[in-house]
């Protein structure tokens, strides 16, 4: 648990993070940076996550409509999952269950500023199966509006 300390005297390091999958610890770690406000500063967040977490990340930047979102980072585990390197693509063309199910699910999390889950599977560029779990976290800046997303994604090859 955190200690009396003030939100400005905390630093990430300080976070507990007792559970073990990755998806439910940037929840955590997202929740615990955004304090008392709807989300998070978006470089707070990144910063963060960067903590043991990069190779999970990947940053969707909220463009004025759904054509325009795009991928703007990417660590290695979503990168691998795809077997393609997605930044700069546009996010209705790489996430799973957008491609699959005809799901918008992170623009649902832009809209109403609140954690996304997503959970299914997908047949990656290199014909392999996988399993995957993700979560997308809004971000933001001084203005209250929701610029990014920061997703968690982690996966396995079913075989």
């Amino acid at each position: 648990m955190l200690d009396a300390a003030t939100p400005s005297q905390i630093t990430i390091s300080e976070f507990e993070f007792d559970e073990r999958r990755v998806i439910g610890r940037a929840l955590r770690r997202w929740d615990q940076i955004r304090e008392n406000a709807h989300f998070p500063d978006r470089e707070r967040c990144l910063s963060a996550f960067n903590e043991g977490m990069s190779n999970y990340v990947l940053v969707n930047a909220i463009g004025s409509g759904e054509e325009d979102d795009r991928i703007v980072q990417c660590g290695t585990e979503f990168r691998n999952a795809l077997a393609r390197d997605p930044v700069g693509s546009p996010v209705r063309t790489i996430m799973p269950s957008t491609i699959e199910r005809g799901l918008v699910f992170w623009r649902v999390a832009a809209e109403m500023k609140k954690p996304i889950a997503d959970v299914g599977e997908f047949t990656n560029a290199s014909g392999e199966e996988i399993l995957y779990r993700s979560v997308f976290l809004p971000v933001g800046d001084d203005s209250g509006t929701v610029t990014h997303l920061i997703g968690a994604f982690s996966y396995k090859t079913r075989h």
